[in-house]
């Protein structure tokens, strides 16, 4: 019979059971979170005033009928660029002068008069050489050596020679044109003008056409300071050999002044006033549209007062609002336990935070670059921000966050459907594709998945607007190289989550799941009859797991660490004592209990030094929970009684006989805490069967549910019968019973006879 006492206790603890607090209805943190997150964006996007997004691209067809709807200037292109080209072309071409011609002809007649004064100073028997040498000289020219010597003599070598040095140097200085640009260039005008560059004077100068000799006049004007006619004559036949043109077109000179010329003419503006139409619809947009639409949104953002600016940044800041509560409601509805862990949603607003930036950032880029604004869309990171939450939280998280950051991402793009279709779109298939990521190499093929729709969905957009192929070029560029640089980001940046925020992904615990780990190999060596309980205890775990739905992988690998605690004293610990001598024999119950309960707490420690995850530190804690200790609890009742000659429930209490540990708070500990009772237990079956087994589940489901250790395990009634009924399945076939074999007592059996090889195949020799 219950004593007053002991009804009050397990009153007490059925009204602590049964409580729930009204305070932790409103998770006012992640409230907080959410209006943080909705000031946060509306500054971002609107903090500096409406920012019109482009939404058209270069190449494809006006969707419909665009209107002027205030009076705005906006440049003329084309005219301005007829007025640039004629700028450019008013530009004179630009010469160089090339100084070989003048040094080779200064070089030649140096020679030749040299020569000549030399035959005049010779002897008879010298001169015929010299003069074959002088031939040598005017090998192209028309003059020979004898019609010089002729017609220059020995008194005036001197001064003709100092006369063609001077006069060539001064020609050549001046330039000779090639009568080919008179013609080609210049249309044989005269009053042409053109520059003259040097390298003593880049800039150059400016003359006219008619300033400039032609090899002709070159010759005729250094000649015509010579009076002798015959003399003259001569000259003027020999020296076009030397006398060559010297001005060169430099057409990279001329194409840079002309551009900077250019570049001085201002813009041709045009007032377009309202009720203008600026494209019709199925005009094909190009750049002159492009810059109107713009110069139109800018006029008229600046012709609205502060009120009306302030009235459209307060409708589109409540169209994100609303857009944020339906993401709430959503994630409620699919995964209501992460609604009350802050630290998961302060991850998700900080990986939506990051999105929606880098689009705010595109926008900025592409309003100052246009070349980027084709490909804006398709260069947002959403992908990025969804494979991360689907790694690191799941796919009901990344499904919320991808739907919030489409919807944000629309809004900010002038609400574009379209934007907000792909973003969906990506989303489904990032977070599906991220849901069984297991291996590092399984995330390039989500990678893929997303590339390979981004790619598709570029395509069908392109039926829609026909952009030009340069344009859809870059577009898919921009689709697959975003999706790529996403996926190598995220396997980048998992490590550094799951630190930050003590999260544990399956790629993490497929790495602890290998039997090689430090931990598992000593338990392997100290703890053998432990190590071996561990690996049967996964087995239940990951089958029963599997059976409902929830996560079994962590189930299997939290049921290996889940007992690690037993290597600080594993002979005290049934599984290891084998044929031992029960050290438990020698130690009083409350001694007993404290040394069992006291691997849990070892455990964690052992878990904190090997830096296992958080969920293998709740296995450990949980696995037990705060459940009794029943076998030392009753052997110190026993032992209490017979010494008193009486009940003595009132003097052992049952609190110094349970586990220190917390009671399972998710499926899987839940699981694993039922798997380790049921296995241990199984042991004690003297021959199993499987209505045995029904039996003594039966007991332990109901020991576990009546003392508590269900009730914050979010496990229905029907999911634990699943357990229960996995659990029976399991351990009839492990503990499945053999034929046994008969003992032969016949002493008197023949040896088989060896097999002879066969002929093909030679007996092996013998060693």
């Amino acid at each position: 019979m219950k004593t007053k006492k002991s009804k009050k206790r397990q009153k007490g603890i059925a009204e602590r059971k049964t409580e729930v607090s009204r305070k932790k209805d409103v998770p006012y943190k992640s409230v907080g979170l959410g209006i943080l997150l909705w000031l946060m964006v509306t500054w971002l996007f609107f903090g500096h005033g409406i920012v019109r997004t482009p939404t058209l691209s270069k190449g494809q067809k006006v969707p419909s009928t665009i209107t002027a709807s205030v009076d705005f200037e906006c440049e003329n292109l084309s005219d301005t660029d007829l007025a640039r080209t004629r700028a450019a072309a008013a530009v004179p071409p630009v010469f160089t002068i090339d100084p070989a011609p003048a040094q080779d002809a200064l070089k030649i007649m140096g020679e030749l008069f040299n020569r000549l004064g030399a035959y005049t100073a010779a002897s008879t028997n010298d001169q015929p050489s010299i003069a074959s040498s002088m031939d040598d000289l005017l090998i192209n020219s028309p003059v020979d050596a004898l019609s010089l010597i002729a017609a220059v003599p020995s008194n005036a070598v001197a001064e003709t020679k100092a006369i063609l040095t001077k006069g060539i140097q001064q020609v050549m200085k001046t330039g000779i044109l090639p009568d080919e640009y008179r013609i080609t260039l210049f249309s044989n005008d005269p009053e042409h003008r053109l520059t003259i560059s040097t390298d003593a004077d880049p800039a150059g100068k400016t003359v006219n056409q008619k300033n400039l000799y032609s090899a002709h006049q070159a010759v005729r004007a250094i000649t015509s300071t010579i009076e002798e006619e015959p003399r003259r004559e001569l000259l003027d036949r020999m020296l076009p050999m030397v006398v060559v043109d010297n001005l060169e077109y430099d057409k990279d000179a001329t194409v840079a002044a002309g551009r900077l010329e250019a570049s001085k003419v201002e813009a041709s503006l045009q007032l377009y006033p309202a009720g203008t139409i600026i494209a019709r619809a199925g005009d094909e947009v190009n750049d002159q549209i492009l810059l109107l639409i713009k110069f139109h949104e800018e006029q008229r953002i600046a012709d609205q007062d502060a009120l009306e600016q302030a009235l459209e940044i307060l409708g589109n800041g409540i169209l994100l609002l609303a857009g944020l509560i339906c993401t709430a409601v959503i994630l409620r509805v699919g995964n209501a336990t992460l609604v009350r862990e802050p630290e998961k949603l302060l991850l998700m607003v900080l990986l939506s935070l990051a999105t929606l930036g880098m689009a705010r950032l595109l926008t900025y880029l592409a309003s100052h670059f246009d070349p980027i604004a084709p490909m804006m869309v398709y260069l947002v990171p959403h992908a990025l921000a969804i494979l991360l939450t689907g790694i690191l939280l799941g796919g009901s998280a990344a499904i919320c966050l991808g739907f919030w950051c489409s919807f944000a991402t629309a809004v900010l793009f002038d609400q574009a459907f379209d934007v907000f279709a792909l973003g969906m779109i990506i989303t489904v298939t990032a977070a599906s594709s991220a849901r069984n990521i297991h291996r590092r190499s399984s995330l390039f093929r989500a990678g893929l998945w997303v590339c390979a729709v981004k790619t598709l969905y570029v395509l069908i957009i392109a039926i829609l607007n026909q952009p030009d192929l340069a344009t859809l070029g870059w577009q898919v560029a921009a689709a697959i190289s975003s999706g790529m640089i996403a996926t190598i980001l995220t396997m980048l940046l998992i490590p550094v989550f799951e630190k930050a925020f003590k999260i544990t992904t399956d790629i993490t615990l497929l790495e602890l799941s290998d039997m090689g780990h430090p931990l598992l190999q000593k338990m392997a060596m100290q703890a053998p009859g432990t190590y071996h309980h561990s690996l049967m205890v996964a087995t239940l775990a990951q089958n029963a797991a599997e059976a409902i739905g929830a996560n079994s992988l962590l189930t299997r690998v939290c049921a290996y660490y889940h007992d690690i605690g037993k290597m600080a004293k594993p002979e005290f610990f049934t599984e290891n004592i084998q044929h031992k001598e029960n050290p438990h024999d020698e130690l009083s119950p409350h001694m007993s209990a404290l040394v069992i309960s006291s691997h849990v707490k070892e455990g964690l420690t052992l878990a904190k030094r090997h830096k296992l995850p958080q969920p293998v530190m709740d296995a450990i804690e949980q696995h037990h929970g705060n459940g009794l200790i029943s076998f030392f609890y009753h052997k110190a009742k026993t032992m209490a009684k017979a010494g008193a000659g009486g009940s003595m429930n009132d003097v052992i209490n049952d609190s110094d006989f349970r586990y220190g540990g917390a009671p399972a708070v998710s499926p899987e500990m839940a699981i694993l805490s039922l798997a380790d009772a049921s296995e241990a237990a199984s042991r004690s079956i003297e021959k199993p069967t499987p209505q045995k087994i029904s039996n003594m589940m039966d007991d332990i489901f109901a020991a576990k549910i009546r003392d508590g250790q269900m009730d914050y395990a979010n496990l229905t009634m029907a999911e634990i019968n699943v357990v229960k009924q996995s659990f029976i399945f399991s351990l009839s076939n492990m503990l499945h019973g053999r034929i046994p074999y008969p003992k032969d007592n016949d002493n008197n059996l023949t040896k088989p006879t060896a097999k002879p090889y066969p002929s093909a195949v030679a007996a092996p020799k013998a060693s």
